[in-house]
């Protein structure tokens, strides 16, 4: 004789609801802790990046009588075709409507870091320029990767930010300089990203950005965001640093020395 079979029970409404609801929660309380893992992660790929191109710009200056990139094809050959070092100083060939990057195998780096992706920072968000365009160009979207071909820029200008002291060289900064030329090499900035500096009033948020990607100096006070970037020293260390303390408070001098970074040489 067979055993009858028990109809099977459906789940109420109720509780489909309260296991839809315990998902929920536990998708919430997951989700901040996976982003700040990607974040993490971000930062750690960007010191390797600058760890490579750090190592790349010491195997230039070995190269090259000891002496670092310049700054665009200008300043030593003024007759030259413009191109800009600065902003491209490896990666690849920037998109069209970008005239003043250098083509990918004219950039200094190219025969030293090979690789275009150490040249991409992940969280790279491009550039806006709401007040002023130095280079006429537009704004650099999606990323400065995807429009220019590189992500990081060379400390080769204070690109328009006030000094309290005179600098040694204003217009070049570290482009062109020989490595006895820079006074502490553990603290002097050679490779950093847009979020570390002011650029004409104007500054960027690319790791760990909350909100508005590009704010102006009236928009500061009420941002409320961390200005962080990954930065490659000349002596050749890369360390993350947290910039917003020196772009808030004293805005009209935020390339000053501090206890862990130089910007520029001062004029003896």
């Amino acid at each position: 004789m067979r055993t009858p079979v028990s109809p099977r029970r459906a789940y109420t409404l109720i509780e489909v609801l309260v296991v839809i609801a315990i998902i929920a929660i536990l998708a919430a309380m997951l989700l901040p802790a996976l982003t700040r893992a990607k974040e993490k992660a971000q930062i750690i790929k960007c010191l390797s990046n600058l760890r490579q191109i750090g190592i790349g710009l010491h195997l230039y200056a070995a190269d090259n009588r000891d002496t670092f990139p310049p700054l665009n094809s200008n300043q030593f050959s003024p007759p030259a075709p413009p191109e800009n070092y600065a902003l491209t100083i490896g990666g690849k060939d920037a998109t069209p409507r970008f005239p003043s990057a250098a083509k990918a195998i004219n950039r200094p780096l190219y025969p030293y870091v090979r690789g275009p992706e150490a040249f991409h920072c992940p969280a790279d968000k491009g550039q806006a320029f709401p007040i002023k365009d130095v280079l006429g160009e537009g704004p650099w979207t999606p990323s400065n990767y995807e429009a220019r071909g590189c992500s990081y820029r060379f400390n080769a200008n204070p690109w328009g930010n006030n000094t309290r002291q005179t600098p040694a060289d204003p217009d070049y900064n570290l482009a062109g300089k020989k490595e006895s030329w820079v006074p502490a090499p553990a603290l002097f900035i050679a490779m950093h990203e847009p979020p570390a500096l002011s650029y004409e009033g104007q500054y960027y948020h690319w790791h760990y950005a909350r909100g508005k990607t590009t704010v102006t100096r009236a928009q500061l006070m009420q941002d409320g965001q961390k200005f962080v970037s990954a930065i490659a020293f000349v002596d050749g260390h890369a360390a993350q640093h947290d910039f917003t303390k020196a772009l808030t408070t004293d805005a009209a001098y935020p390339i000053e020395p501090t206890a862990n970074w130089v910007w520029y040489k001062p004029k003896d």
